[in-house]
Protein backbone atom coordinates (compact mmCIF):
# COMPACT_ATOMS: atom_id res chain seq x y z
CA UNK A 1 0.00 0.00 0.00
CA UNK A 2 2.87 2.34 0.72
CA UNK A 3 4.39 1.44 -2.65
CA UNK A 4 1.07 2.17 -4.37
CA UNK A 5 0.86 5.51 -2.57
CA UNK A 6 4.37 6.48 -3.74
CA UNK A 7 3.82 5.56 -7.40
CA UNK A 8 0.31 7.06 -7.48
CA UNK A 9 1.77 10.52 -6.82
CA UNK A 10 3.58 10.53 -10.19
CA UNK A 11 2.05 7.91 -12.49
CA UNK A 12 -1.39 8.49 -14.02
CA UNK A 13 -4.03 6.17 -12.48
CA UNK A 14 -5.14 4.26 -15.61
CA UNK A 15 -1.53 3.70 -16.61
CA UNK A 16 -0.63 2.60 -13.09
CA UNK A 17 -3.48 0.10 -12.93
CA UNK A 18 -2.83 -1.28 -16.41
CA UNK A 19 0.90 -1.74 -15.89
CA UNK A 20 0.42 -3.29 -12.46
CA UNK A 21 -2.11 -5.85 -13.71
CA UNK A 22 -0.22 -6.33 -16.99
CA UNK A 23 3.01 -7.32 -15.26
CA UNK A 24 1.10 -9.69 -13.00
CA UNK A 25 -0.71 -11.24 -15.97
CA UNK A 26 2.61 -11.73 -17.76
CA UNK A 27 3.99 -13.63 -14.79
CA UNK A 28 0.94 -15.88 -14.44
CA UNK A 29 0.72 -16.67 -18.15
CA UNK A 30 4.39 -17.58 -18.17
CA UNK A 31 3.55 -20.17 -15.50
CA UNK A 32 0.59 -21.31 -17.59
CA UNK A 33 2.73 -21.84 -20.70
CA UNK A 34 5.35 -23.71 -18.72
CA UNK A 35 3.23 -25.93 -16.50
CA UNK A 36 -0.52 -25.58 -17.01
CA UNK A 37 -1.44 -25.31 -20.70
CA UNK A 38 -3.72 -28.35 -20.74
CA UNK A 39 -5.91 -27.14 -17.88
CA UNK A 40 -6.93 -23.71 -19.16
CA UNK A 41 -10.22 -24.63 -20.84
CA UNK A 42 -13.28 -22.75 -19.55
CA UNK A 43 -16.90 -23.74 -20.15
CA UNK A 44 -18.96 -21.18 -22.07
CA UNK A 45 -21.39 -20.81 -19.17
CA UNK A 46 -18.56 -19.66 -16.85
CA UNK A 47 -17.19 -16.79 -18.95
CA UNK A 48 -19.79 -14.42 -17.54
CA UNK A 49 -18.53 -15.18 -14.03
CA UNK A 50 -14.93 -14.70 -15.16
CA UNK A 51 -15.78 -11.28 -16.63
CA UNK A 52 -17.56 -10.32 -13.40
CA UNK A 53 -14.54 -11.30 -11.30
CA UNK A 54 -12.19 -9.43 -13.64
CA UNK A 55 -14.38 -6.31 -13.62
CA UNK A 56 -14.36 -6.10 -9.83
CA UNK A 57 -10.90 -7.34 -8.87
CA UNK A 58 -8.65 -6.58 -11.84
CA UNK A 59 -10.31 -3.41 -13.12
CA UNK A 60 -12.32 -1.59 -10.46
CA UNK A 61 -10.03 -2.60 -7.59
CA UNK A 62 -6.69 -1.33 -9.02
CA UNK A 63 -8.34 1.83 -10.37
CA UNK A 64 -9.93 2.60 -7.00
CA UNK A 65 -6.55 2.03 -5.35
CA UNK A 66 -4.73 4.24 -7.88
CA UNK A 67 -7.18 7.14 -7.60
CA UNK A 68 -7.75 6.74 -3.86
CA UNK A 69 -4.09 6.77 -2.90
CA UNK A 70 -3.51 10.00 -4.81
CA UNK A 71 -5.18 11.87 -1.94
CA UNK A 72 -4.95 9.36 0.89
CA UNK A 73 -1.93 8.52 3.04
CA UNK A 74 -0.74 4.93 3.18
CA UNK A 75 -1.71 4.59 6.84
CA UNK A 76 -5.26 5.88 6.38
CA UNK A 77 -5.65 3.84 3.20
CA UNK A 78 -4.53 0.70 5.00
CA UNK A 79 -7.16 1.29 7.69
CA UNK A 80 -9.87 1.68 5.07
CA UNK A 81 -8.70 -1.42 3.21
CA UNK A 82 -8.85 -3.32 6.50
CA UNK A 83 -12.64 -3.29 6.19
CA UNK A 84 -12.40 -6.08 3.57
CA UNK A 85 -13.21 -8.85 6.08
CA UNK A 86 -16.31 -6.96 7.21
CA UNK A 87 -17.55 -6.78 3.62
CA UNK A 88 -16.73 -10.46 3.20
CA UNK A 89 -18.85 -11.39 6.24
CA UNK A 90 -21.76 -9.28 4.96
CA UNK A 91 -21.60 -10.63 1.41
CA UNK A 92 -21.12 -14.20 2.58
CA UNK A 93 -24.23 -14.02 4.73
CA UNK A 94 -26.26 -12.17 2.10
CA UNK A 95 -25.49 -14.72 -0.62
CA UNK A 96 -25.59 -17.70 1.71
CA UNK A 97 -22.13 -18.83 0.58
CA UNK A 98 -20.56 -18.51 4.03
CA UNK A 99 -21.79 -18.97 7.58
CA UNK A 100 -19.50 -17.80 10.39
CA UNK A 101 -19.84 -18.54 14.08
CA UNK A 102 -19.63 -15.85 16.75
CA UNK A 103 -15.93 -16.45 17.45
CA UNK A 104 -15.07 -15.84 13.79
CA UNK A 105 -17.12 -12.65 13.59
CA UNK A 106 -15.40 -11.47 16.78
CA UNK A 107 -12.06 -12.24 15.12
CA UNK A 108 -12.93 -9.99 12.17
CA UNK A 109 -13.84 -7.15 14.55
CA UNK A 110 -10.64 -7.63 16.59
CA UNK A 111 -8.54 -7.60 13.41
CA UNK A 112 -10.05 -4.33 12.18
CA UNK A 113 -9.65 -2.75 15.61
CA UNK A 114 -6.03 -3.90 15.56
CA UNK A 115 -5.42 -2.03 12.30
CA UNK A 116 -6.92 1.06 13.90
CA UNK A 117 -4.52 0.72 16.83
CA UNK A 118 -1.56 0.17 14.53
CA UNK A 119 -2.04 3.54 12.89
CA UNK A 120 -3.80 5.44 15.65
CA UNK A 121 -4.20 9.14 15.01
CA UNK A 122 -2.09 8.97 11.86
CA UNK A 123 -4.86 7.15 10.02
CA UNK A 124 -7.46 9.65 11.20
CA UNK A 125 -5.56 12.84 10.37
CA UNK A 126 -6.22 14.77 7.14
CA UNK A 127 -4.50 13.33 4.09
CA UNK A 128 -1.78 15.41 2.52
CA UNK A 129 -0.82 15.86 -1.10
CA UNK A 130 2.40 17.64 -2.04
CA UNK A 131 2.72 19.00 1.47
CA UNK A 132 -0.74 20.60 1.54
CA UNK A 133 -3.86 19.23 3.15
CA UNK A 134 -6.17 17.75 0.58
CA UNK A 135 -9.57 19.36 0.18
CA UNK A 136 -12.42 17.86 2.16
CA UNK A 137 -14.12 16.68 -1.03
CA UNK A 138 -10.96 15.00 -2.31
CA UNK A 139 -10.33 13.37 1.08
CA UNK A 140 -13.88 12.00 1.26
CA UNK A 141 -13.73 10.84 -2.35
CA UNK A 142 -10.42 9.08 -1.79
CA UNK A 143 -11.75 7.39 1.33
CA UNK A 144 -14.86 6.16 -0.48
CA UNK A 145 -12.77 4.80 -3.32
CA UNK A 146 -10.58 2.83 -0.93
CA UNK A 147 -13.62 1.46 0.91
CA UNK A 148 -14.96 0.41 -2.48
CA UNK A 149 -11.62 -1.24 -3.24
CA UNK A 150 -11.91 -3.15 0.04
CA UNK A 151 -15.39 -4.29 -0.98
CA UNK A 152 -14.03 -5.46 -4.35
CA UNK A 153 -11.68 -7.84 -2.55
CA UNK A 154 -14.63 -9.31 -0.67
CA UNK A 155 -16.72 -9.59 -3.84
CA UNK A 156 -13.94 -11.52 -5.55
CA UNK A 157 -13.54 -13.87 -2.59
CA UNK A 158 -17.25 -14.66 -2.33
CA UNK A 159 -18.23 -14.63 -6.02
CA UNK A 160 -15.28 -16.80 -7.10
CA UNK A 161 -16.33 -19.81 -5.01
CA UNK A 162 -18.37 -21.50 -7.80
CA UNK A 163 -15.39 -21.25 -10.17
CA UNK A 164 -13.11 -23.10 -7.76
CA UNK A 165 -15.46 -26.07 -7.79
CA UNK A 166 -14.59 -26.59 -11.48
CA UNK A 167 -11.23 -24.93 -12.15
CA UNK A 168 -7.77 -24.57 -10.67
CA UNK A 169 -6.48 -21.47 -8.93
CA UNK A 170 -4.10 -20.73 -11.82
CA UNK A 171 -6.87 -21.08 -14.38
CA UNK A 172 -9.12 -18.59 -12.55
CA UNK A 173 -6.29 -16.15 -11.78
CA UNK A 174 -4.70 -16.13 -15.22
CA UNK A 175 -7.90 -15.75 -17.21
CA UNK A 176 -9.49 -13.11 -14.98
CA UNK A 177 -6.26 -11.12 -14.87
CA UNK A 178 -5.98 -11.26 -18.67
CA UNK A 179 -9.57 -10.06 -19.01
CA UNK A 180 -8.79 -7.30 -16.53
CA UNK A 181 -5.84 -6.01 -18.54
CA UNK A 182 -8.02 -6.08 -21.68
CA UNK A 183 -10.46 -3.79 -19.86
CA UNK A 184 -7.75 -1.47 -18.56
CA UNK A 185 -5.58 -1.20 -21.69
CA UNK A 186 -7.91 1.12 -23.70
CA UNK A 187 -8.17 3.49 -20.73
CA UNK A 188 -4.39 3.57 -20.31
CA UNK A 189 -3.85 4.12 -24.05
CA UNK A 190 -6.33 7.00 -24.07
CA UNK A 191 -4.61 8.49 -21.03
CA UNK A 192 -1.21 8.39 -22.73
CA UNK A 193 -2.68 9.76 -25.98
CA UNK A 194 -3.97 12.77 -24.03
CA UNK A 195 -0.44 13.45 -22.81
CA UNK A 196 -0.99 12.31 -19.24
CA UNK A 197 2.08 10.08 -19.10
CA UNK A 198 3.16 10.74 -15.51
CA UNK A 199 6.66 10.29 -14.19
CA UNK A 200 8.64 7.06 -14.35
CA UNK A 201 11.63 7.71 -12.14
CA UNK A 202 14.03 4.89 -11.29
CA UNK A 203 12.29 4.45 -7.93
CA UNK A 204 8.83 4.39 -9.48
CA UNK A 205 9.92 1.88 -12.11
CA UNK A 206 11.27 -0.48 -9.46
CA UNK A 207 8.16 -0.09 -7.34
CA UNK A 208 6.00 -0.77 -10.40
CA UNK A 209 7.85 -4.01 -11.06
CA UNK A 210 7.40 -4.90 -7.39
CA UNK A 211 3.66 -4.22 -7.54
CA UNK A 212 3.33 -6.24 -10.72
CA UNK A 213 5.27 -9.16 -9.27
CA UNK A 214 2.53 -9.48 -6.69
CA UNK A 215 0.80 -11.56 -9.35
CA UNK A 216 2.42 -14.50 -7.57
CA UNK A 217 0.89 -13.29 -4.32
CA UNK A 218 -2.45 -13.13 -6.14
CA UNK A 219 -2.04 -16.76 -7.16
CA UNK A 220 -1.41 -17.74 -3.55
CA UNK A 221 -4.43 -15.67 -2.48
CA UNK A 222 -6.65 -17.48 -4.97
CA UNK A 223 -5.20 -20.87 -4.06
CA UNK A 224 -6.11 -20.15 -0.45
CA UNK A 225 -9.69 -19.43 -1.53
CA UNK A 226 -9.87 -22.97 -2.89
CA UNK A 227 -9.09 -24.36 0.56
CA UNK A 228 -10.69 -21.87 2.99
CA UNK A 229 -13.82 -19.74 3.17
CA UNK A 230 -13.62 -16.17 1.79
CA UNK A 231 -13.48 -14.45 5.19
CA UNK A 232 -10.87 -16.90 6.47
CA UNK A 233 -8.63 -15.77 3.61
CA UNK A 234 -9.54 -12.07 3.43
CA UNK A 235 -8.79 -11.54 7.13
CA UNK A 236 -5.12 -12.16 6.31
CA UNK A 237 -5.20 -9.07 4.07
CA UNK A 238 -4.92 -7.10 7.29
CA UNK A 239 -1.37 -8.34 7.70
CA UNK A 240 -0.40 -6.11 4.77
CA UNK A 241 -0.86 -2.84 6.71
CA UNK A 242 1.62 -4.03 9.32
CA UNK A 243 4.26 -3.99 6.61
CA UNK A 244 2.81 -0.78 5.20
CA UNK A 245 3.59 1.02 8.46
CA UNK A 246 7.28 0.23 8.15
CA UNK A 247 7.35 1.11 4.44
CA UNK A 248 5.33 4.25 5.06
CA UNK A 249 7.80 5.37 7.68
CA UNK A 250 10.77 4.63 5.41
CA UNK A 251 9.44 5.96 2.10
CA UNK A 252 6.87 8.58 3.08
CA UNK A 253 8.20 9.79 6.45
CA UNK A 254 4.98 8.76 8.17
CA UNK A 255 5.31 8.28 11.91
CA UNK A 256 4.57 5.08 13.83
CA UNK A 257 2.35 5.17 16.89
CA UNK A 258 3.21 3.80 20.31
CA UNK A 259 0.32 1.34 20.13
CA UNK A 260 1.73 -0.48 17.09
CA UNK A 261 2.64 -3.63 19.07
CA UNK A 262 -0.82 -3.87 20.65
CA UNK A 263 -2.47 -3.42 17.27
CA UNK A 264 -0.23 -6.03 15.65
CA UNK A 265 -1.14 -8.56 18.34
CA UNK A 266 -4.83 -7.79 17.76
CA UNK A 267 -4.49 -8.37 14.00
CA UNK A 268 -2.78 -11.71 14.61
CA UNK A 269 -5.32 -12.70 17.27
CA UNK A 270 -8.17 -11.80 14.91
CA UNK A 271 -6.78 -14.06 12.19
CA UNK A 272 -6.37 -16.89 14.70
CA UNK A 273 -9.96 -16.51 15.91
CA UNK A 274 -11.34 -16.57 12.39
CA UNK A 275 -9.27 -19.57 11.29
CA UNK A 276 -9.28 -21.65 14.49
CA UNK A 277 -10.75 -25.07 13.55
CA UNK A 278 -14.41 -25.48 14.41
CA UNK A 279 -15.12 -28.11 17.04
CA UNK A 280 -16.99 -31.10 15.70
CA UNK A 281 -19.84 -32.39 17.86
Amino acid sequence: MAATRVVAQDVAPFTLAALRIGIGAGILWTLVLLFHRRRMRVERRDWRLYFLLAAFYFTAFPLAMAFGFQVTEASRGALLMATSPIWSVALGRFTGRESLIGRQIAGVVVSVIGIGLVFGETALSPAETDGEAASTLAAVGGALLLVFAAACVAVYGVASQPAFARYSALNVSAWTMLIGIAMLAPLAIAEVAMGNTGGFSAQNSLLMVFLGSLGLAQLMFVFSLTRLTPTQVVVYVNFNPLGATALGAALLEESLTGTFAVGAVAVIAGAVLVNWPKQTP
